[in-house]
């Protein structure tokens, strides 16, 4: 079951990533178009500039300008990827605010968390005060031995403690996010700029 559900949620992901890859290369290209613009406007200004300097004016400015449209160009393209990631995140939060859906994704969340952890004593698993009652159920679905707390600071997903505190997993749809994102920058860079 747990294999199903992450390759359903996956599966879901997948569209949504290719659903805010589209928009993102579509909002990606009209910011590269703009900045192309620019610096094709800095870049002639520049030109008219040098041909009345010197040759070393002229290098000078030449390098100016296309430091500036390069520079245009690279924040074009972390404004959107980072608005790829934002999308995604926003996306993943409106899907686990889905109740039906909610229960399912928490139970998973709780049985990879738990997986980290060694037997040994009674674990505590902290969720937010709107969840704690899914993560008792879902504790005692998969006979897992903990105790179950609220905790404010745990947004959509469980962290969960070994008994001598020593082992502490986070199992968050935000932190899980985190985790991606550092994976996964170069290859959404790579989808919105194919070399």
């Amino acid at each position: 079951m747990g294999t199903q559900l992450i390759q359903l949620l996956e599966q879901e992901a997948r569209v949504e990533k290719d659903q805010a890859l589209k928009e993102a290369e579509t909002k990606a290209e009209e910011i590269l178009a703009a900045a192309r613009q620019e610096a094709g406007e800095i870049e002639a200004a520049a030109r008219r500039r040098v041909e009345m300097e010197q040759a070393q004016a002229r290098a000078r400015a030449a390098s100016t300008a296309s430091l500036r449209a390069a520079a245009l160009v690279l924040a074009a393209k972390d404004q959107a990827i980072r608005q790829v990631f934002e999308q995604a995140e926003a996306e993943l939060r409106q899907a686990a605010g889905n109740l039906q859906r909610r229960g399912t994704v928490l139970r998973a969340l709780l049985r990879e968390a738990a997986q980290g952890l060694q037997a040994g004593g009674r674990a505590t698993v902290y969720a937010a005060p709107a969840d704690v009652a899914v993560v008792r159920d879902a504790c005692r679905e998969l006979g897992f031995d903990a105790d179950v707390r609220e905790a404010a600071d745990v947004a959509d997903g469980v962290r969960v403690a070994s008994a001598d505190g020593r082992v502490v997993v986070e199992n968050t749809l935000g932190s899980r996010l985190a985790r991606a994102r550092r994976e996964m920058v170069s290859r959404v860079a790579e989808t919105l700029w194919p070399r």
